[in-house]
Order: C-alpha cells, then sequence, then structure tokens
C-alpha cells in the first residue's frame, strides 16, 4: 500500500462513530492525567475512566507516539511533553481583553447594569474594559480610570485570592499614596468573606450610591491576574438577592478565567465526569 492510500485509510478509519469515541475516550484520559502528575497506575486510570484497561493500554500507546502522554521511571502514566506545545501554543494566542469581552457582554445584557473589568495596579485597580448598562442612571467611570484598590469589589476579588506579600504591599501602598483610607482588620474581613463567599462587595464604600459585586479572573496557573465587578447604584440594588446576584458574577469570572486557560476544580471534574465512557466493547 502506498503512503498516500495509508493517509486515505487512516482518514476513512478516524471518521465516524468509532473515530468520534476514540477520540472521546483519548480526552477522557487525558483529563484523569492531569490530576496525577506523579503519574498513575494503569489499573487506576482504567477506574478512574471507566474504560477496559486494554482499551486504556491501546490509547496510552497512541497518546505516547504523539508526546501527549509518558510512562514514568516508576512505570506509572503521566502528560506528556507534547501537552506543553499545545498549551504554549494555546496561551501565546490569549488576550485578556480580546477573552473577557463577549462574558462581560453577556454579563451586562443578564443585570442591565455596568460591568467592569480590573487589574491591580497597587494601591489602585485600573479599568481596562467596559460595559455600560442602557439605564440613564448609571455609573460613571471610563476605560483607564482607577479606584483604590482597597475600597473596590474587583480589587478585593484579586486580593482575596492573591498571596499575602501582593496584600500586604497593596496595603502598604494604599497607606503610603491615599493615606488611612481603610483599616487593615476591616480589609482581611473582606477578604475573608470574599474567599468564603465565592464573591466580594462593596457597598457604598468606594462611591456613594454605587453598590458593586466582584469576582477574580485567573489565569492558566491559578493566578488572579484581574477581576470583574457589576456596579448598581444602591437603589437598584437589592441587598436580599446578593448571593444569586454574586454567584452569576463568579460564573462569568470562572468562564473568563477557562478561556484563560484555567480551569476551577469544579469544571474540571464536571469534564472528567462528562468523558467517561464506561465499560466499551472491544
Amino acid at each position: 500500500m502506498t503512503k498516500q492510500a495509508e493517509a486515505n485509510a487512516d482518514g476513512a478509519r478516524s471518521k465516524g462513530p468509532e473515530g468520534l469515541r476514540a477520540l472521546d475516550r483519548a480526552m477522557s484520559i487525558l483529563f484523569a492525567l492531569t490530576s496525577h502528575p506523579d503519574g498513575i497506575s494503569l489499573a487506576d486510570l482504567s477506574r478512574e475512566t471507566g474504560l477496559t484497561t486494554t482499551t486504556v493500554h491501546r490509547m496510552l500507546a497512541a497518546l505516547r507516539s504523539k508526546g501527549l502522554a509518558r510512562e514514568t521511571p516508576s512505570g506509572l502514566h503521566g502528560l506528556g511533553v507534547g501537552t506543553l506545545v499545545l498549551s504554549g501554543a494555546y496561551l501565546a494566542g490569549l488576550d485578556l481583553r480580546t477573552e473577557s469581552r463577549p462574558h462581560l457582554e453577556r454579563l451586562s445584557i443578564e443585570t442591565n447594569e455596568t460591568c467592569h473589568l480590573g487589574a491591580l495596579a497597587s494601591p489602585q485597580i485600573v479599568y481596562i474594559e467596559k460595559m455600560d448598562s442602557t439605564h440613564p442612571v448609571r455609573m460613571v467611570s471610563r476605560v483607564g480610570g482607577t479606584m483604590p484598590a482597597v475600597l473596590t469589589a474587583i480589587g478585593r476579588a484579586i486580593l482575596a485570592y492573591s498571596s499575602d506579600e501582593v496584600v500586604a504591599k497593596t496595603l502598604a501602598d494604599t497607606k503610603f499614596q491615599l493615606g488611612d483610607i481603610v483599616q487593615e482588620a476591616a480589609l482581611m474581613e473582606e477578604i475573608a468573606n470574599a474567599r468564603r463567599l465565592g464573591y466580594s462587595l462593596d457597598l457604598e464604600e468606594n462611591e456613594p450610591g454605587i453598590c458593586c459585586v466582584g469576582a477574580p479572573v485567573m489565569d492558566a496557573s491559578g493566578r488572579p491576574v484581574a477581576g470583574i465587578s457589576v456596579s448598581t447604584p444602591s437603589e437598584r440594588f437589592d441587598r436580599s438577592a446578593v448571593d444569586s446576584f454574586g454567584l452569576l458574577v463568579r460564573k462569568t469570572a470562572d468562564d473568563i478565567s477557562e478561556s484563560l486557560g484555567y480551569l476551577p476544580p469544579a469544571r474540571l471534574v464536571q469534564m472528567k465526569e462528562a468523558g467517561k465512557g464506561g465499560e466499551d466493547a472491544q
């Protein structure tokens, strides 16, 4: 058989239901391997994916041939160096504003309130994207504008998931440049609440008459690189519905984070469950 004929035959085999099933099985194995950086045995991998050991063995061989899986010196199975090539190419094409915009637009439509994307530039947050509300009464802000990080929902969301060093520096910078606009104990309580709830609040602390709900945006390494917020005039802000509002903001932030290459733990579990195919016919 000529090389062209072999290629045509391979292409034919990869199409149709069986080809899709093989792809689905291979992806479920890759997602399972992400939870085991030190490697996993064939038997345990079979149990996690719901595939027979024969199928897992066959799929691992195919993945190893492309550098997507490897066998460790102790005989376990893990992700291969080829996954770095794929992830590097994916990350190189990402832009925070571009990836965030459709999610921020959707959030603005769902809430009909002003939505912001901001980044920390201690002691300020800088607005880098904005979607305006259609209401005649709304928050006045602009892309490129700044606000004190310790008083804003965006800043508190970022700080809640930042290192102790970043929090300490932001506090010190705030005191040096902006004065005693917040007490350390009060900020640490806000940060603890944001971690516990999954979203942050600014209830007219930054600007009288404006309430904001925020959540962090993570990069592929799980580091908070930005935050989003929904800003609402206090007369339209329903404090009895703040939890459902906060969860909507957090869901949008998680969607942006996922588009940047970060998979929240709950989402990773969901994807693994979706990839399980059960015992398959040989």
